[in-house]
């Protein structure tokens, strides 16, 4: 009888090629879906020549477990698969309110490590019910895992100019995850991949900070996304005004991409319902007395990741370069904070009134 269900299992497995992996993901509503070996891949020493650089800023993280960003099986000891998964994001643009400041649409919903974190939590225990002889680790951005190599390695697309992953349906507006496992599931010949960006450098020519150095290569230090959540401490001088109207993140690069011209909004309702929506109110922001209540204030959204006074300080900054007047009244008070950077920073943008 054990014999009996062993074989058939065995059978079961040899079946699960993509369209079975799709088929039995598809209650989890991931817009695509690709798979890969997890094999080791050869390192690019572009990478470590970017980190060579200092292009990774304060991002020290980027330069521990190296080893382990091309091999799944430093995550999943006897890993043999890896199933990688996109969400889309995208929602049109709209206007922005008078005293607000710009949010990257990434975070205008729910955080996406939860969001797409509860679909891939979901999927693995159902795939480990499937098979309980076999382990599954989910993942969305958490692992040193280089997401993109494998996600091209599963032929969901190519890595545009600007550094991010390109599909040919929705072009880089979508937050990757992944499932490694020690099933083997049959790998397809991949389809030759759509035409990549051939002479187009509009990413590179529109970046206000000239973050882009040059095609595939990026100085994180002068990123308006870098600069406005990741960057803990003060933003230089000479890039403030660069960055224009951004609170939160920067979406240039892909606003002018050729391949996010046409892609369908999100059917996520975890990103239609706004959190922080398309712009923050600066007034309010300026008016949020402590991180305790900046977490009240932000809870569930990724805002939460510039912190408080992170946020505020990308206030004073955007208050100054769009010029809201009503707003030298609050930057005066926060001039006088007892927090170094918002008070530096709000001197800072009094001068420029």
């Amino acid at each position: 009888m054990a014999s009996n269900f062993g074989n058939a299992e065995k059978s079961e497995r040899k079946l699960m090629n993509k369209a079975d992996v799709v088929s039995f993901l598809y209650p989890y509503s991931f817009d695509f879906i690709g798979i890969s070996k997890a094999k080791t891949l050869p390192e690019n020493p572009r990478v470590q020549n970017w980190i060579n650089k200092g292009y990774h800023a304060d991002m020290l993280y980027l330069e521990k477990n190296v080893d382990k960003r091309l091999c799944p099986e430093s995550l999943l000891p006897g890993a043999k698969s890896m199933v990688v998964v996109g969400l889309n994001y995208y929602q049109p643009s709209c206007c922005l309110e008078k005293g607000h400041g710009r949010v990257s649409r990434y975070a205008w919903g729910r955080d996406y490590h939860k969001a797409l974190g509860n679909k891939l939590k979901a999927a693995s225990i159902a795939l480990e019910q499937k098979f309980p002889g076999e382990r599954f680790r989910w993942s969305v951005d958490a692992t040193p895992l280089s997401e993109r190599s494998y996600a091209v390695l599963s032929g969901l697309g190519f890595i545009g100019k600007n550094n991010l992953l390109i599909h040919k349906e929705y072009g880089s507006w979508f937050f990757l995850g992944e499932i490694i496992t020690t099933l083997d599931l049959a790998e397809e010949t991949q389809e030759s991949i759509h035409k990549e960006c051939g002479e187009c450098t509009l990413c590179l020519s529109s970046c206000p900070t000239k973050a882009l150095v040059r095609p595939w290569e990026i100085n994180a230090a002068r990123c308006i996304s870098y600069l406005t959540i990741e960057n803990k401490g003060p933003i230089p001088e000479e890039l403030r005004e660069k960055i224009g109207d951004c609170l939160f993140g920067c979406d240039i690069c892909q606003i002018v991409c050729p391949y996010n011209k046409k892609v369908p909004a999100t059917k996520e309702p975890d990103f239609l319902h706004h959190k922080a929506g398309p712009g923050q109110s600066l007034e309010k922001i300026l008016q949020i007395p402590s991180e305790e209540e900046f977490i009240k204030i932000y809870a569930g959204s990724p805002l939460q990741r510039a912190r408080w006074h992170g946020l505020v300080r990308n206030a004073c900054v955007v208050a100054a370069n769009i010029k809201s007047l009503d707003l030298i009244p609050l930057l005066q008070k926060k001039s006088q904070d007892p927090y170094p950077i918002i008070a530096e920073h709000a001197s800072w943008a009094l001068k420029k009134f």
